[in-house]
């Protein structure tokens, strides 16, 4: 079976990193998940029904800061470009992963979203920003931070911290955010998108998968409770 290795997919551009940088960049999950901990937990003492803002905007930016410090122009503009090379499998995988929640999730529950329409618009925008900044940090800045790691340890580390990072920080006030069937979830989407980067070497599919996905989970939905999982209620 042939294989594709990362580097081999697109022009080299990432950032001349020394292996202490690139090692701090690896390990920089632990400190924006604690962070996002905190956060959640001090803002869910204040006010609950804003805690999700606390949490996006703390993480975000932590996120943002790492990309932008760790990360070229030009690295970043590749992320973005068209794919070196798209196995014929990319597109229905991510168009997949997206379908699964909007028809299992946001298409049943219609009346529940018309009911809280105040929500749509908060809902919305997380799902037209929280993917880009995700995406370049744990599938974009991460991935090049690691990728002298061998393929299958570099996918499962920014896989198993991105889902960790799930109940760690939104758990903290969400209920769905708990859920072990969740856990499973991302983990299948956060090997999917990160092998995509790598096959690929470009983001865009990955970025649309995401997207997709946090319009068909109700995410701040979810965040508030207001929709709550099955598998948890």
């Amino acid at each position: 079976m042939r294989t594709v290795s990362a580097p081999s997919v697109a022009p080299r551009t990432a950032a001349p990193l020394g292996r202490r940088e690139r090692l701090l960049v690896a390990l920089s999950p632990l400190a924006v998940i604690l962070l996002g901990h905190l956060v959640a937990r001090g803002a869910t003492a204040v006010d609950p029904s804003l805690a999700w803002v606390a949490v996006a905007v703390a993480y975000w930016g932590a996120t943002g800061a790492i990309v932008l410090a760790s990360t070229t122009r030009a690295q970043r503009r590749a992320w973005l470009s068209p794919a070196a090379r798209r196995p014929w499998w990319v597109v229905p995988a991510a168009l997949l992963l997206g379908a699964v929640p909007i028809a299992g999730i946001l298409a049943m529950q219609l009346p529940l979203v018309a009911a809280h329409a105040a929500l749509i618009v908060p809902w919305l925008l997380f799902a037209a920003i929280n993917p880009v900044f995700e995406e370049a940090y744990w599938r974009g800045a991460l991935h090049d931070a690691t990728e002298h790691w061998p393929a299958w340890g570099a996918v499962l580390w920014s896989t198993a911290l991105f889902v960790a990072s799930h109940p760690l920080m939104w758990g903290v006030f969400s209920e769905g955010n708990r859920s072990p069937m969740l856990f499973g979830t991302l983990a299948l989407m956060g090997l999917a998108w990160s092998w995509m980067r790598r096959v690929t070497g470009s983001l865009r599919w990955p970025l649309v998968s995401h997207a997709l996905v946090d319009i068909g989970n109700l995410s701040v939905f979810v965040f508030l409770n207001v929709y709550v999982p099955p598998a948890i209620g």
